[in-house]
Formats: C-alpha cells, sequence, structure tokens
C-alpha cells in the first residue's frame, strides 16, 4: 500500500461546515470529510435531525461531529448563525453549500410565491455564507467551497422544476465566477450536478406519495422506470457521493475549480422521453433536500 497517495485525501487540521447535513447526501458528504480527518460542523432546520446525525456521524467516522441549527431561510438567522460557527470552528476551510429547497409548479402556474424562497434558500443563502468564510480561506491561502447542483440546472429533467432549475442555474453560473475571481488565493469552487439518488427522501416524496395518489407498487415503478434512463440502470447510493466530495475538498482535487461535476450514474449522456410523459400532478409543498 502507497501511504503517500493517501495522504493527498487527509484532511486532518481542516474545518468543514455542511449545511444540510443532517440527511440524505449531505449526511454522507459529512462523513466522509470526516472520515478524512477534519474537523466538521453540520446544519439544518432540525435540531433533533441534527443531534441524532451528529452522534451516529462522530460514531461512524470515529471523529467528533459537532451541529448547529439554522434557517437559511431567515437572513438574520444566518447572519447570528455564522458568527457561531466561525468563532466554534476558528474559521471554516471548507465549505460544503448542500441544503436546499424544491416546489414543484408547472410553468402556467403561479410561482412568484415560491420563487423568492426557493432564491434564497438554494443561492442567496450560499453566497451569504462564502462571503463571511472567505475572509480566512484568503488569509490561509486555501479553501475549498463545493455546491450541491441539479442535473434539472443542465436540462430538463422533470417537469414542474423551472424554478428549482433556475436557482441551481444560479449557482452553476456564481461557481465558474467565483473560481475566477479566488484561484489566486489559493480558492478552489466547484459544483456537483447530482442525478437521482435513493435516499430517504426519494422513499418518502416520491415512493410513497405516489403509491398513496395511484396505488401499491406505482412508486416502485416509476422509479425503476426513471432509473433506466441512466447509463448505469440504477438510482445512485448516497454513499456514492463521500468519494466526490473528498477529491474535491482535498489536495488531491487542488487542480480542479470552476467546474460542474456530474455524478448521475450517466444519465446526462442518455437519450429519454419527453418528461412531459411523466406529468403526475403537481405538488406545490416544498421540501428540503
Amino acid at each position: 500500500m502507497n501511504i503517500d497517495a493517501f495522504k493527498k485525501f487527509d484532511l486532518t487540521g481542516k474545518t468543514a461546515f455542511v449545511t444540510g447535513g443532517a440527511t440524505g447526501l449531505g449526511y454522507y458528504m459529512a462523513r466522509g470529510l470526516a472520515r478524512s480527518g477534519a474537523g466538521v460542523m453540520i446544519a439544518a432546520r432540525r435540531e433533533t435531525a441534527l443531534k441524532d446525525a451528529a452522534k451516529q456521524l462522530s460514531e461512524d467516522s470515529g471523529n467528533a461531529v459537532i451541529y448547529r441549527k439554522i434557517d437559511l431561510s431567515d437572513r438574520e438567522d444566518i447572519e447570528y448563525s455564522v458568527d457561531y460557527v466561525i468563532d466554534t470552528l476558528g474559521g471554516v476551510d471548507i465549505f460544503i453549500g448542500n441544503a436546499g429547497q424544491e416546489a414543484r409548479l408547472g410553468v402556467s402556474d403561479d410561482q412568484e410565491k415560491i420563487m423568492a424562497n426557493l432564491m434564497q434558500v438554494n443561492f442567496a443563502a450560499n453566497v451569504s455564507l462564502v462571503t463571511r468564510f472567505l475572509p480566512h480561506m484568503k488569509k490561509k491561502q486555501w479553501g475549498r467551497i463545493i455546491f450541491s447542483s441539479s442535473e434539472s440546472s443542465l436540462r430538463a429533467v422533470s417537469i414542474g422544476q423551472s424554478m428549482y432549475a433556475a436557482s441551481k442555474g444560479a449557482i452553476n453560473a456564481y461557481t465558474r465566477m467565483a473560481a475566477a475571481e479566488l484561484g489566486h488565493d489559493g480558492i478552489t469552487v466547484n459544483s456537483l450536478i447530482l442525478g437521482a439518488f435513493h435516499t430517504d427522501m426519494m422513499q418518502t416524496n416520491v415512493v410513497e406519495l405516489l403509491d398513496q395518489m395511484h396505488g401499491p407498487g406505482a412508486g416502485e415503478a416509476f422509479v425503476k422506470d426513471f432509473a433506466g434512463n441512466s447509463a448505469l440502470g440504477r438510482l445512485g447510493r448516497p454513499e456514492e457521493v463521500e468519494g466526490q466530495v473528498q477529491l474535491l475538498a482535498s489536495d488531491a482535487g487542488s487542480y480542479v475549480t470552476g467546474t460542474e461535476v456530474i455524478v448521475d450514474g450517466g444519465m446526462s449522456i442518455m437519450m429519454r422521453p419527453n418528461p412531459a410523459r411523466e406529468r403526475i400532478g403537481h405538488s406545490d409543498l416544498l421540501r428540503e433536500e
């Protein structure tokens, strides 16, 4: 075993802040950082979920993980919380902007009521946090900024996602411009274009919901059909994001910046029918990633 090869992934002595880190993909992103030795703080809106996740992450990684309850839709809460984060961690070396919300409304629907909230949580909150974390990164001449984006920011994946896609498209554009501006400070900025993963949220918001709407088996049938559109013929496993984050957050990925790293099992390279054929009704309920 070549120990030197693994040293490039070592994050010992680095600090990381992960939004949306209590559940789903964010949990595994945080786990990957903690397993690589970083001091990790996770954040989300639900304190019970955070407390449970921090305990489990600490056990899974062998590295103490702490948490902070934060509501990214509330600008005052962001400002109040970010001081606590900086003081507790001594500055943030690695920022993972993973938390987000989604709403399913067609382009003919009234989207005004969701537009401001989606842009605040999915885009503006990330910019606010980056702005506050940058002085520490610039002082150290080292920093990693990674955003969770979506395949819907690149192409039409599913109907009813126009505003969600727009908010993620804003993140992609910000990634490129921020990377160009911050590169000489030793800071890399990248986005993960995430495809469909079989998370607990997928089970609840898709499988179980479709079963309720259309009868038992409808959810699994939809997921099987949708997964068939990927080159690998399956949905992603949540733990499959760990390595991507470990790469981009460490010196192993030090020459990768300003890019959208596609993690979708090859779905984006496949030809598939017009997503309008999947019309199953809209829900204007917001959900947190």
